[in-house]
């Protein structure tokens, strides 16, 4: 008997924890875009003179 309720406790905790995320469970749709910026241009001469 004391197995059974332990079982049953155990199930009913892991139902409950879930994977920890707060609400409803989803797949997003599309990766947001990423925005990189440019840096500056460098002169190709100068990097070469060293």
């Amino acid at each position: 008997m004391k197995f059974s309720q332990l079982l049953l406790l155990l199930i009913v905790y892991s139902a409950l924890a879930g994977c920890g995320q707060p609400g409803p469970l989803y797949l997003p749709s599309k990766a947001p875009p990423v925005n990189v910026e440019p840096g500056p241009k460098s002169d190709q001469k100068t990097n070469n003179n060293k």
